[in-house]
C-alpha cells in the first residue's frame, strides 16, 4: 500500500485496545504453559466469555474475550451482528509480539467454517473489512497484525518499516511466521468456542496477502484447504529491488515520471491497443499482444506541451516496462505491461515512491536508516541484499521470497485460486504468470489443473479498481450471491464438492454503485471472446477461448 490513505482499510490490534498491554505479560513465558482443558464450548455468550485469559498453547494467549449481542465497533468500522471478538497474541521468540483478533458468530449463524483475512503493503495492523464480510457470510474469521504495530504519522504509512530495524525476528514474523502461528491460535479459538473444529479452513488475501497466500501454500501446506492469492507479490525482495528500479528516475529527477506524462503515454497505448481483441471496450484483454513503444511519442520540434514525452519521460516509461536489470542485462524482476500505466506516477513518483520498497533496503534488509534508494547498485546490491543474513543462515531471499513449490500443498488436497489485474501498476502481471509456469513446470497442466487456477483480470488496477470487471467477491463485492459471480464462493464448492471453476463472472460498478458491464473471467490460459454480436456489456455475448498459439 504505497499511501497513508490506503492504511485507514486496516486497524492495529494494541491501538484499538490501549489496555492490552496490561491485559496481557510483556512478553513470552520463562518456560512453555501447557494449556489448560476447559469446558467444551457451544458457541454462546457464555462460551464466548469462558474464553477470556486462556493460554491456548506455547507463548499464545487470550488477552480479551468479548460477546456482543447488538455487534460494535472496531475502529471505524460497525460490526452490525453478534459476534464473539477475541484479541490474543503470540510470542513465537522473545523479540515477537504477534497480535490477532479472531471474530466468531454464534453458533445459530456460523456456516461451520473459518477463514483468515490478508493484510495489505507493510502493514502492522488488522483487517476489519475483509473480517466483517466473512463474519456477515457465516465465518468464523481471524487477522493478524503481522507481528509489527505501523506506525500511521510516518509519511509512507502502511509500507513503512522502521519497525525492522534492529528487530530480524519481526522481520520473520512479518514474511511468514506470523500468519501461521495466528492461524494455529485461531483454530484452537474456534473450536474452543464451538466445542467442534472449522469443516474447513480458507484464506483470503491480495497484494501482501497473495505474497502471504502463497507462503501459507509452501511453507504450512496444512494450515488451509482452500486459499485465494490476489496480485501475490510472491518474488518479494526482488520485486523491492525492481520497486527501486521503477522510482529511481523519478527521484533523481521528478519531471521524469509525472501525472501528466503518463496520462498521455496511457491514451495512447490504449489507443494503439484497445481493440487487438477485437472489440474496443476500454481494455486490453491480453496486454502481451499490445507493443507500444513509448518512443514514438518522443517530442520534437513544434510539438504542443503535453502532447509529446521528453527524452527522460520515455526512458523512465521504457525502465518500467523493461524491468530491473543488471548491467550484463540478466533480469532481477519482470517489467510491466503496456496497459498499467495509468496509476504509475502516484506510486513511482512523489516523496516516498516505491510503496514498500521506500523503507525496505534501509531499515530491513541493510539495517542502515541513511541508505538512499537513487544509489542502489544493481549489480553489487542486489546480491547483496539477497544474501544478507536475517537469522542465522536464512537470508533475505530465503525469508522473503516463496519457493514456487505446490507438491505438499496439493497432497494436503489443498486448492489454489490465483487472480491478477492486468493493469496492476504496482505488483507486475507478470510474476503471477511467471510464478505459474514454474508450478506448470514442475507438475504438469493436467495435475496442475487439480489443484491450481489462474484468472488474469483484463482493465484491473493493484487488487481492485480500473476500468475492468473487477467485483468478483474477492477485493469487490460479487454480483449475486454464488459461485458463479463470487470467487470465495467458487472455492468453497471446488472444495467441498470437487468442481474445479473454469470461469465466473465479473461486474463493473460505475460511480453510483450500479453494475454498468458483466464479462466472463476465464482461467488461464483462456480468454474473454466476443461471439461477433449483442452488448459488449453483457458476459452472455462472451465465451471463454484459449487464444492460438
Amino acid at each position: 500500500m504505497p499511501r497513508i490513505s490506503r492504511l485507514r482499510a486496516f486497524v492495529s490490534v494494541f491501538a484499538l485496545l490501549p489496555v492490552l498491554s496490561i491485559a496481557v505479560p510483556p512478553g513470552p513465558a520463562a518456560a512453555p504453559v501447557k494449556a489448560a482443558k476447559f469446558p467444551k464450548g457451544i458457541g454462546d455468550a457464555a462460551s464466548c466469555r469462558a474464553l477470556a485469559g486462556r493460554v491456548i498453547g506455547p507463548d499464545m494467549r487470550i488477552a480479551t474475550a468479548e460477546y456482543a449481542e447488538n455487534g460494535t465497533m472496531v475502529g471505524n468500522t460497525q460490526i452490525d451482528a453478534p459476534v464473539c471478538r477475541i484479541v490474543g497474541v503470540a510470542y513465537p521468540t522473545a523479540d515477537s509480539r504477534i497480535g490477532f483478533e479472531v471474530w466468531m458468530p454464534p453458533m445459530s449463524a456460523w456456516n461451520g467454517k473459518f477463514r483468515t483475512e490478508g493484510s495489505g503493503g507493510s502493514a502492522g495492523a488488522i483487517s476489519p473489512g475483509p473480517m466483517l464480510t466473512a463474519l456477515k457470510t457465516g465465518y468464523a474469521t481471524m487477522s493478524t497484525d503481522n507481528g509489527h504495530i505501523t506506525d500511521p504519522d510516518a509519511p509512507n504509512g502502511g509500507a513503512e518499516q522502521r519497525w525492522a530495524l534492529g528487530h530480524p525476528e519481526k522481520m520473520i514474523d512479518f514474511a511468514y511466521r506470523a500468519l501461521h502461528v495466528s492461524t494455529v491460535a485461531a483454530k484452537q479459538i474456534v473450536q474452543d468456542f464451538y466445542g467442534r473444529k472449522a469443516s474447513q479452513s480458507y484464506f483470503v488475501g491480495c497484494s501482501q496477502g497473495g505474497h502471504h497466500a502463497l507462503m501459507e501454500a509452501t511453507r504450512f501446506p496444512d494450515d488451509f484447504d482452500g486459499i485465494i492469492a490476489g496480485a501475490p507479490a510472491w518474488h518479494w525482495a526482488n520485486q523491492m529491488i525492481n520497486a527501486t528500479w521503477n522510482s529511481r528516475a523519478a527521484l533523481l529527477d521528478p519531471s521524469a515520471l509525472t501525472e501528466d506524462s503518463v496520462a498521455l503515454l496511457h491514451r495512447r497505448v490504449m489507443a494503439d491497443c484497445d481493440a487487438i481483441d477485437g472489440v474496443k471496450d476500454g481494455v486490453i484483454e491480453d496486454p502481451r499482444q499490445c507493443h507500444f513503444d513509448p518512443a514514438t511519442l518522443t517530442c520534437k520540434v513544434g510539438d504542443a506541451a503535453g502532447e509529446c514525452l521528453t527524452p527522460a519521460q520515455v526512458a523512465a516509461a521504457n525502465a518500467i516496462y523493461n524491468g530491473a536489470k543488471r548491467s550484463d542485462g540478466t533480469s532481477i524482476f519482470v517489467g510491466y505491461p503496456r496497459g498499467s500505466e495509468a496509476q504509475w506516477a502516484k506510486l513511482w513518483a512523489g516523496a516516498a515512491p516505491g510503496g514498500s520498497a521506500f523503507d525496505f533496503f534501509r531499515y530491513s534488509v541493510f539495517q542502515d536508516k541513511n541508505f538512499d534508494n537513487t544509489k542502489f547498485d544493481y549489480d553489487k546490491d542486489t546480491d547483496r541484499a539477497l544474501n544478507a543474513k536475517v537469522v542465522g543462515k536464512q537470508t533475505v531471499a530465503d525469508v522473503y521470497n516463496v519457493k514456487p513449490d505446490l507438491s505438499a500443498f496439493n497432497r494436503h488436497g489443498g486448492k489454489l485460486i490465483m487472480y491478477h489485474g492486468w493493469a496492476d501498476q504496482q505488483i507486475s502481471a507478470f510474476a503471477a504468470l511467471d510464478f505459474y509456469r514454474q508450478i506448470v513446470a514442475k507438475e504438469g497442466q493436467a495435475r496442475t489443473n487439480n489443484f491450481l487456477k489462474l484468472y488474469m483480470l483484463p482493465g484491473i488496477f493493484h487488487c481492485t479498481g480500473g476500468p475492468g470487471t473487477g467485483n468478483f467477491g474477492a477485493a469487490g463485492p460479487a454480483l449475486q450471491d454464488d459461485p458463479q459471480h463470487d470467487i470465495v464462493k467458487a472455492l468453497d464448492v471446488w472444495v467441498t464438492e470437487k468442481k474445479a471453476p473454469e470461469s465466473f463472472i465479473g461486474t463493473r460498478l460505475n460511480q453510483s454503485k450500479v453494475a454498468d458491464r458483466t464479462r466472463p473471467i476465464c482461467a488461464f490460459p483462456a480468454q474473454a471472446k466476443y461471439k461477433g454480436s449483442g452488448d459488449i456489456n453483457d458476459a452472455a455475448n462472451f465465451t471463454c477461448a484459449v487464444p492460438p498459439a
